[in-house]
């Protein structure tokens, strides 16, 4: 009796999916591009507000002062479709001037 029971829950083990490890986001990659854009204040959000929220970006500097920083959303490997990108538009200052989902 003992090893039917213990055969019962083997094969209920057995039929159970393992769920997949998420890995930790990387450098530049966020969950959700709405999300994080609906964080940010436009005229108000610093660079190290959206840093310490969203962590690196991959970054563009421009002569003129400017900065544009882009966060790709981690694209889920069931999705068909492409994966978002948030755009954001520094000012000389370091404050937050656009922002644009893509």
């Amino acid at each position: 009796m003992r090893t039917l029971i213990a055969c019962a829950l083997l094969a209920g083990c057995a039929l159970t999916e393992p769920r997949p490890v998420e890995r930790p986001l990387g450098p530049g990659e966020i969950a959700s591009a709405r999300q994080a854009q609906n964080a940010l204040e436009l005229g108000k959000s610093t660079k190290a507000d959206v840093k310490a929220l969203l962590g690196e970006a991959t970054a563009l500097e421009f002569a003129t002062g400017y900065e544009v920083w882009i966060y790709r959303e981690r694209r889920d490997a069931k999705m068909q479709t492409p994966s978002s990108e948030l755009v954001l538009l520094f000012e000389p200052a370091g404050v937050l001037a656009k922002t644009r989902v893509r």
